[in-house]
């Protein structure tokens, strides 16, 4: 996979307003990511890694909720495919461990920075404008 930065584009827009703003909050915890990533974590004491760690977890598990809810309503056919790749995900950065984030946070981040990084290309991309821009297209 290529490396990106974390910089919102309008192209990147689903069309529901709140979504794209949590998508673009999304962005910003990349971002954050991306800049520790380029200081080698030289200011990056234990609390602020598991506190963005922490910002990862709670901020993934509500984006995936609110999404889900206006997907089950406006495309159900697409809601347990769906479902099924946020609980992926969710499962993915709740096992990171946190001892190993703290004795490697580089290299940790890296991998994290990188999981973000697919996920924006495979599923926001994709399966979000697919379950999300269908219903928009239908509308006008």
């Amino acid at each position: 996979m290529f490396d990106f930065k974390f910089d919102w584009d309008e192209s990147l827009n689903v069309g529901i307003p709140f979504i794209d703003e949590q998508h673009q909050e999304l962005f910003s915890i990349g971002r954050k990511l991306e800049q520790e990533i380029l200081t080698q974590c030289m200011n990056a004491d234990e609390k602020y890694l598991l506190k963005l760690l922490c910002e990862i977890r709670e901020y993934v598990t509500y984006h995936f909720y609110e999404e889900e809810k206006i997907i089950k309503e406006l495309n159900p056919h697409l809601f347990g495919k769906h479902k099924n790749e946020h609980d992926q995900f969710i499962a993915w950065v709740n096992s990171i461990d946190c001892v190993e984030l703290l004795q490697n946070p580089q290299k940790k981040l890296k991998e994290i920075k990188e999981a973000l990084q697919k996920w924006v290309f495979e599923h926001i991309l994709i399966e979000d404008r697919q379950a999300l821009l269908v219903e928009i297209e239908s509308m006008i």
